[in-house]
């Protein structure tokens, strides 16, 4: 399970790997947590009418259909503001118990989102990092909105392994990203290079972003980086669900 906070954030760090592990039959599950409201409409046509909002999530459910993402859930919390959403008590515990229900319901071994840092230091993608992570705690903890679980008839999950996306030291430097975390795991993406971009082309609003896309796309190489939460930093990987044992 992938969780990112806006449409197109899915294209930047791991499209590739989504799309390499459902080629190879994995069901990855997308969540994104708003539906880009604050963003730019690139190549607004005059007399459209329609809300920013409602496009961001038809080319978002295409791209994800693209990447063969097998199941998408889009909230609609507050693009731009999901600091406030961390403050407000109430808010935020419907914001986790969101993921947590989703945790419950499609019982992912691997949880991905972003660090700490945000990739590029991004309020919202700290907030997603931070109430994610929570999220992984209490979804194994049958106590924690029990009343929802009990009335969906859903049981408590923990996933195995969860992992923030990370970049290369050549990817931070060339894009001048704050520090990230360390990498303990490389995932080969030859064949599925191009994946993202054409992933990307969906997202038609925010083609303003073409250009970093494209130069995160040249730096990556063959090779989408992770950084397992909890893991010693020397360890090396090659695969999300090393050490992960099948579920019937």
């Amino acid at each position: 399970m992938v969780v990112m906070p806006h449409p197109d954030d899915e294209c930047f760090g791991c499209a590739s790997t989504i799309a390499r592990y459902s080629a190879e039959g994995a069901k990855v599950s997308l969540v994104t947590m708003t539906r880009g409201g604050a963003g730019l409409w690139a190549g607004r046509a005059a007399g459209d009418l329609r809300r920013l909002t409602d496009v961001r999530e038809i080319e978002l459910r295409d791209a994800a259909a693209d990447l063969n993402v097998h199941f998408l859930e889009v909230f609609d919390y507050p693009d731009g503001a999901l600091t406030k959403v961390e403050e407000v008590d109430a808010v935020r515990e419907r914001f986790i118990g969101d993921i947590v229900r989703c945790l419950r319901m499609h019982r992912p071994q691997v949880v991905v989102c972003f660090g700490p840092e945000g990739a590029y230091g991004h309020p919202d993608h700290k907030v997603v990092s931070r109430l994610t992570l929570q999220a992984c705690t209490l979804s194994g903890d049958q106590s924690a909105y029990e009343m929802e679980a009990l009335s969906l008839g859903l049981s408590a999950w923990s996933p195995t392994k969860i992992y923030f996306q990370t970049a290369t030291s050549l990817t931070t430097e060339s894009l001048q990203l704050p520090p990230q975390p360390p990498i303990t795991t490389r995932i080969a993406i030859r064949g599925y290079e191009q994946a993202k971009l054409r992933a990307f082309a969906y997202h038609l609003t925010q083609a303003q972003e073409w250009e970093p896309l494209r130069k995160w796309v040249e730096a990556q190489g063959n090779v989408e980086v992770f950084s397992l939460v909890g893991a010693p930093h020397e360890l090396s990987e090659d695969d999300l669900f090393a050490g992960v044992q099948a579920t019937p």
